[in-house]
């Protein structure tokens, strides 16, 4: 059963954020929770939460996870979806407190579908140098024939003098078939499409609409199946 993080303060579990509560879970909670569920999403780096929030409201077949390190900003959000059905709750929904270098074993194996949407900071770097610990800890979330889908703010890599100062290498499509396809595969993903995309985004996020309204800056779709 979950409890209060403060009570399994001395054993490894994954947190999750209940509204202003941070409380461990146990993967034979999560199963509980995930069960009578067709699919499953994790969104790392999640942010608000939101993205997580609406995929949850717009698929009740799909148990929905979204992961950040800043559990603070999932609150509101957490509060909403832990709510009444009636009220705006989302049962199928869930927000984990971790940083991609040290994602949750719990979560280990569940994705269906695992997506990033316009990852930043450390996140991005891991992504786009790439980092394989990174790409591997990312590939470990996702079940045989899972998919990846990443949004990444294309307008950044253009910029080269602003890309440089970030230290981030260029990102084209000889770039993504010479230096990514390897090592993603290396790390048990295929990369199965890259493309700029403009306009309406596949995955509306608020960061992402911070990013790309009215501002006709540039986004890399990045998709990849999980192999192996």
């Amino acid at each position: 059963m979950a409890r209060d993080v403060r009570e399994a303060a001395v054993e490894a579990a994954m947190i999750v954020q209940l509204g202003k509560a941070s409380v461990a879970w146990t993967r034979a909670d999560l199963e509980a929770k995930i069960e009578g569920h067709a699919r499953v999403l994790i969104d790392v780096g999640t942010g608000d939460g939101r993205f997580v929030y609406r995929s949850a409201g717009a698929h009740p077949d799909t148990y929905c996870i979204g992961v950040d390190p800043a559990g603070e900003r999932m609150r509101e959000v957490s509060w909403r979806a832990g709510r009444k059905v009636a009220r705006g709750g989302r049962p199928n929904a869930l927000f984990v407190v971790a940083s991609v270098q040290a994602l949750p074993e719990e979560l280990t194996g569940l994705a269906h579908t695992l997506t990033l949407n316009f990852p930043w900071a450390s996140l991005l770097s891991a992504l786009v140098l790439p980092e394989a610990p990174v790409l591997e800890a990312l590939r470990r979330l996702v079940r045989p024939g899972g998919e990846l889908i990443a949004l990444l703010n294309q307008s950044v890599f253009d910029d080269r003098a602003y890309a440089a100062r970030l230290g981030l290498p260029e990102l084209s499509d000889a770039r993504v078939e010479d230096a990514l396809r390897p090592a993603y595969r290396a790390a048990g993903f295929e990369i199965r499409g890259s493309e700029i995309v403009e306009g309406d985004m596949p995955h509306q996020t608020s960061w992402g609409q911070h990013l790309t309204l009215a501002s006709g800056r540039r986004t890399r779709l990045l998709t990849a199946e999980a192999i192996g």
